[in-house]
């Protein structure tokens, strides 16, 4: 009597390998010694430790210096060195609400998290937990720690405080009050200027957390299933898909796919134009920490792993 032939065995999904993560030191190299050997960049770039009025000063004394009247500071030559470009005002600016819709769509659409219904409530219950884990560390380094969020505190910490753009007399109430501003929002809001100390990269940290984190969940929950359905447990063909279902799949993987990309471009010239070396590495050490914790980790640690689980499996 011929054996039943085995079962076939279940599909695991593809997991980036955490030598993917080197594309961000790469990126910021790149950028950072672009910056320093184009003869474009130089000058040009942000580094946070340029003076209140990074333009020269006039040869000869003017009436306007006098009064300690600011110029504008020349333009940048390249559009991306500009603060007000596109990109960062509605996206990196917002990056978070990007990430979140791109999150949404890949739930929402990609075959690990709308087949195989016996593991759909609790895979997208873990991505959900991925996210809210990822979220709590951008709030609390970006935006609140109990007050000032992590990134402003350690500025302060080191020696940062905020001062007047345009210089009063010490005995004003308004140049002690600007000296008290405890964030770079107020700093700013307060016609003052953030410097003197260590400004981590928020960009840095947002744009890496960010990306790791759309790539992760998409790779992993489109990747080792079939176009058209997954395998389950019995290694049975799950029903084929709509052709409009699989529409909005194949759309909503683009999507999340354009958000990474640009994010991962608005990270090379955030390299290129902004921040010192230094800065950039705080920024991006903090993200690689959390995306370690979140997605590398639980490979390694079961406990951790049935907690926040895997994307896909």
């Amino acid at each position: 009597m011929p054996s039943p032939d085995p079962p076939a065995p279940a599909i695991r999904p593809f997991q980036p390998p955490i030598t993917a993560l080197l594309i961000y030191p790469a990126t910021l190299i790149v950028g950072s010694l672009f910056s320093v050997l184009s003869p474009t960049a130089q000058g040009t770039r942000d580094d946070g430790s340029s003076t209140l009025h990074p333009h020269a000063e006039p040869l000869a004394p003017s009436i306007a210096s006098d009064l300690n009247l600011s110029f504008p500071p020349p333009r940048p030559v390249n559009y991306f060195a500009r603060k007000d470009n596109i990109f960062n005002l509605y996206f990196v600016k917002v990056g978070w609400l990007w990430t979140t819709a791109a999150l949404a769509f890949i739930l929402l659409s990609q075959p690990a998290y709308t087949l195989a219904a016996s593991h759909r409530a609790r895979r997208t219950g873990q991505a959900v937990l991925r996210y809210v884990l990822a979220t709590t560390v951008w709030y609390l380094t970006t935006q609140w720690f109990f007050g000032p969020p992590i990134i402003d505190r350690s500025f302060v910490l080191t020696g940062g405080k905020c001062e007047q753009a345009v210089p009063l007399a010490e005995n004003e109430p308004a140049a002690a009050d600007v000296k008290t501003l405890l964030t770079a929002a107020a700093c700013k809001h307060a016609g003052g200027a953030w410097k003197g100390g260590h400004d981590v990269s928020g960009h840095v940290f947002l744009l890496v957390l960010a990306t790791s984190l759309v790539v992760f969940e998409l790779v992993g929950g489109s990747h080792g299933w079939g176009k058209g359905g997954g395998v389950n447990v019995n290694g049975s063909a799950e029903k084929e898909e709509s052709e409009e279902v699989d529409m909005v799949r194949v759309w909503s993987g683009r999507f999340a796919w354009a958000v990474a990309g640009l994010g991962w471009w608005m990270l090379l010239m955030t390299g290129i134009w902004f921040h010192t070396w230094f800065e950039k590495l705080t920024g991006l050490l903090i993200a690689l920490g959390t995306v370690y914790t979140i997605y590398i980790l639980p490979r390694r640690v079961l406990p951790w792993r049935n907690v926040v689980g895997l994307p896909g499996v």
